[in-house]
C-alpha cells in the first residue's frame, strides 16, 4: 500500500482568500515533475475535458443567448480564457502555486464579471450585490516521483445579502463545480504525464537492454549528474560459456595444440 503525505495547506491562500464563506478543494495524484504539471495547466484547453465543456455551455447558455458572454475557441488554453474574462492573476509561484481572482455576481444567471486593470483595484472593490472568487492550482510533493495536484477555491460574499443569495446557488453549483475541476486536474495530469513518458524515452535511449539494465548504476554514472540523453546497449546470451575447445572436431583440436605448441618452442 501506497503511504502518501497529506495534501498542504497553502498559506498565501489562506492569507489571500481570508473571510471566504464557501469552500471547496479538490486534489490528485500525478506522476510528472512540477515543471510538466504547470506546463500542462498552460496548455489545457476546453477540447481536452469535453464533459466539462459542455456542462460549462449548458450553465452559461442563458448568458451567450442574451449577447452578455461571447462563445469560447475550444482549441485555446483554460487559463487563458479565465485571464480574458476578467480573471487577474494575484500570485504567480511558478511551478509551486498560481493563485486568481474574480469579482461578479455569481449567485445570478447573468453573473456580469468586473474587469480590474490591477491587483490594488480588485482588493479595493466592495460592491455589496457581488462575490469574489479565488482558486488556487498548486503542486506538492507525495511521494518518490509523484505530486499532488491541488485545486482549492473559496468564494468571498461581499455582503449579508450577496451571501444569503449565493448560498442557494452553492447547494447546487458544489457538486457541478467539484466535478468540473476534477475533469480540469485530469486533463493536466494526462499532458503532464505524456509529456513525461514522451521527455523520459527521448532523454533514455536503449537498444536491446532490458528494464532492469536500463535503470541499474553503472561505472560512470556519476560523472554527469542530469544528461540530456542517455543510451544503453546491451546483449543478453542465454546459454551457459563453454570450453574453448568444446564443440570443435579432433582434427581442429589437434591443430590448436600443434600451434601453441610451436608458438611455445619458439618455432
Amino acid at each position: 500500500m501506497t503511504h502518501r503525505s497529506a495534501v498542504p495547506v497553502s498559506p498565501a491562500f489562506e492569507s489571500i482568500a481570508r473571510g471566504a464563506q464557501f469552500r471547496d478543494r479538490i486534489a490528485i495524484v500525478v506522476k510528472a515533475s512540477r515543471k510538466a504539471i504547470f506546463q500542462a495547466l498552460h496548455d489545457v484547453a476546453l477540447r481536452d475535458m469535453k464533459l466539462a465543456w459542455a456542462l460549462g455551455e449548458i450553465r452559461y447558455l442563458p448568458s451567450r443567448l442574451g449577447g452578455h458572454m461571447p462563445a469560447v475557441e475550444p482549441t485555446r488554453s483554460f487559463l487563458s480564457l479565465l485571464v480574458d474574462g476578467g480573471t487577474l492573476i494575484l500570485r504567480d509561484d511558478s511551478p509551486h502555486e498560481l493563485i486568481t481572482g474574480s469579482a461578479a455576481q455569481l449567485h445570478r444567471v447573468n453573473q456580469a464579471p468586473r474587469r480590474f486593470t490591477s491587483r490594488e483595484a480588485f482588493d479595493a472593490f466592495t460592491d455589496p450585490n457581488h462575490e469574489k472568487l479565488f482558486m488556487s492550482i498548486r503542486v506538492a510533493p507525495t511521494g518518490p516521483d509523484e505530486q499532488w495536484l491541488v485545486l482549492e477555491h473559496a468564494t468571498r460574499a461581499l455582503s449579508p445579502v450577496a451571501e444569503r443569495r449565493f448560498s442557494w446557488y452553492w447547494r447546487v453549483v458544489k457538486p457541478l463545480g467539484a466535478f468540473v475541476s476534477w475533469r480540469l486536474l485530469r486533463a493536466i495530469r494526462r499532458k503532464a504525464e505524456r509529456a513525461a513518458t514522451a521527455t523520459a524515452r527521448a532523454r533514455s535511449r536503449t537498444v536491446r537492454a532490458t528494464s532492469a539494465e536500463r535503470f541499474q548504476p553503472l561505472p560512470g554514472d556519476n560523472l554527469i549528474a542530469e544528461p540530456l540523453v542517455s543510451l544503453t546497449h546491451a546483449i543478453t546470451i542465454d546459454r551457459p560459456a563453454r570450453h574453448p575447445n568444446r564443440g570443435h572436431s579432433p582434427r581442429t583440436r589437434q591443430r590448436c595444440r600443434r600451434a601453441l605448441d610451436r608458438r611455445d618452442l619458439g618455432l
